[in-house]
């Protein structure tokens, strides 16, 4: 009897050794959606890849501003005329816009729609809206025009646009993140057009490094990495969409109390939260902001998230990051945030 039960605790102790010294599977899928290439790595649940680019096409459904059913395009057609009912999620990505619209002091506004279009950044048509015309779409982009209540949006003025392209990703890689987890995903890397979000650790036990790029180097080779768990780490920059107008450079981020286009010495902002909203938000309003007024930001909330800024002469990175950050030949300035 003793034999057996000896013989048995070493079967048992020998399964959990090997179990423990397998090797994760990797599964890793790539497709096209919000106009940019996605990329999903998860490890032992490959069915949840399935799942999470369902949940992903329909999020971009929902907010889209290209798609002409989406809700975020029924909300601008309907704009000046009725409220419209929209889906919870879209709801909730709306209330993130006007969170992040308080947090920066008016910086980050979802109402830049208006502005967006006649800068029309996408196209090289050699033209720039004029100043009447920004006139117009900057009183549309006042945040009083926006109304959200019982699942209804409304946008009281004719002529506004609703624009969620400064949160969209994030929003979307929080929202499968959170899905992953609830199928029971421990390890998993989301990449949703060099917006990262990771879920848990690696499947290691140690945390993802994630690289940010120098805009100064035409392969993105990482100037530094960040140490992150069930974070996002995401960047904005102004060094890949923008049009060029008699020799100079007009970049997609626009101040919403002007309607201009915002060129600096900052050349990228990185955000790493586990909000994936929060981070994608600020990354955009910091690249209008400047160093300077976005510290200010950082100092005024009560959790600040880790911020790392890229300009043509230094690299800064908040003092809430200074035993995550992996540093390769650049220096690094801290700055100090609560």
């Amino acid at each position: 009897m003793k034999r057996k039960i000896f013989t048995a605790f070493i079967l048992i102790m020998a399964g959990m050794l090997s179990l423990a010294l397998r090797k994760p599977h990797e599964f890793t899928r790539n497709s096209m959606a919000m106009n940019t290439i996605i990329r999903m790595t998860v490890y032992d649940n490959e069915n949840v890849l399935d799942e999470s680019f369902a949940l992903l096409d329909e999020l971009d459904r929902k907010l889209s501003m290209y798609n002409p059913s989406s809700d975020l395009s029924r909300i601008n057609s309907a704009s000046g005329v009725e409220a419209v009912s929209v889906d919870a999620r879209t709801v909730e990505a709306v209330n993130d816009s006007v969170r992040l619209n308080k947090i920066t002091g008016g910086v980050f506004n979802p109402l830049i729609g208006a502005v967006t279009r006649l800068w029309k950044i996408n196209k090289a048509d050699g033209t720039l809206p004029s100043t009447e015309s920004l006139d117009a779409a900057v009183k549309l982009s006042d945040m009083n025009n926006l109304v959200v209540s019982d699942g209804k949006i409304f946008l009281k003025e004719k002529g506004c646009v609703l624009d969620l392209g400064g949160i969209a990703k994030g929003y979307s890689s929080s929202a499968i993140a959170k899905f992953m987890k609830e199928r029971g995903v421990k390890s998993a890397i989301i990449d949703l057009g060099g917006n990262i979000h990771t879920v848990g650790s690696k499947p290691d036990g140690t945390e993802w490094r994630i690289g940010i790029r120098n805009p100064l180097e035409p392969f993105g080779t990482p100037v530094l990495a960040v140490k992150v768990a069930d974070k996002a780490v995401i960047t904005s920059g102004n060094y890949e969409r923008f049009k060029t107008v008699d020799g100079k450079k007009y970049s997609h981020f626009f101040d919403p109390s002007t309607g201009q286009s915002v060129m600096s010495e900052l050349l990228s902002v990185s955000v790493i939260t586990s909000d994936g909203s929060l981070a994608d938000g600020l990354a955009t309003a910091f690249m209008i902001m400047g160093v300077e007024k976005s510290l200010d930001v950082l100092r005024n909330m009560q959790d600040p998230p880790g911020v790392v800024f890229i300009t043509q002469s230094e690299i800064i990175a908040t003092s809430n990051l200074k035993d995550d950050l992996v540093k390769f030949s650049a220096s690094v300035t801290l700055a100090e945030v609560p």
